[in-house]
């Protein structure tokens, strides 16, 4: 299904445009979840202030993403990763475009917080053993709740998700786990954070072998 978003890779530059763009993302959604009632997940503090290293992250990741891609994403050559940024067209006659969402994908891979969830090893260790075949692990999905992108923002998650959803199917992987569009639930976790409410999560599971309208 077309939709009116463009989604493009993440790009390196030397003024990291696309990575501060993320990370502005993510600050963004903290007072959406205040509102919500889920402050507890990250807490009521931007994550650029709380994590200091925040922003280095995703430099990190976009370069390790390009890299991939300059690779044709083959395994073979290191790690398989992505990051796309969702682009919504700007009105009027000078056109143009503003970011809206972003998304981070890794091959083969599952964080920490949910590798140490007890009861998801059954799952887990199938999936890092290989028993279940390649997969694809939705690392981030995030919209940025900005005023300035109020008007332009709506549905670029489910745009980023389908797009990824045909990527992953290109490269022939079945299964995209993620950790709300179209996924099903595997299982519920809590992440203990020290001296704090713990945050409860949900890991969930997509299947992109079959194309929608199968």
């Amino acid at each position: 299904m077309a939709t009116p978003f463009h989604i493009r890779d993440a790009i390196p530059s030397p003024t990291n445009t696309d990575a501060h763009f993320i990370t502005a993302a993510f600050d963004s959604c903290i007072p959406h979840l205040s509102t919500i009632g889920s402050a507890s997940q990250w807490g009521t503090t931007p994550l650029t202030t709380a994590r200091p290293d925040f922003i280095t992250r995703h430099i990190t990741a976009i370069a390790e993403a390009e890299q991939s891609r300059q690779h044709n994403y083959n395994p073979a050559e290191g790690p398989v990763a992505r990051v796309l940024i969702a682009e919504a067209p700007l009105p009027g006659p000078e056109g143009g475009s503003i970011p809206v969402g972003a998304a981070t994908l890794r091959a083969g891979y599952l964080p920490k917080y949910v590798l140490e969830q007890k009861h998801l090893k059954g799952v887990t260790g199938r999936l890092m053993g290989g028993e279940e075949g390649p997969f694809m692990f939705l690392e981030i999905l995030v919209t940025d709740f900005r005023e300035a992108t109020k008007a332009y923002r709506k549905g670029a998650g489910a745009a980023l998700v389908g797009y990824a959803k045909e990527w992953v199917r290109g490269l022939g992987m079945r299964v995209m786990f993620y950790e709300a569009q179209g996924f099903e639930k595997v299982d519920a976790f809590v992440v203990e954070k020290a001296g704090e409410e713990g945050w409860p999560g949900m890991f969930l599971r997509m299947d992109v072998g079959k194309k929608d309208s199968e």
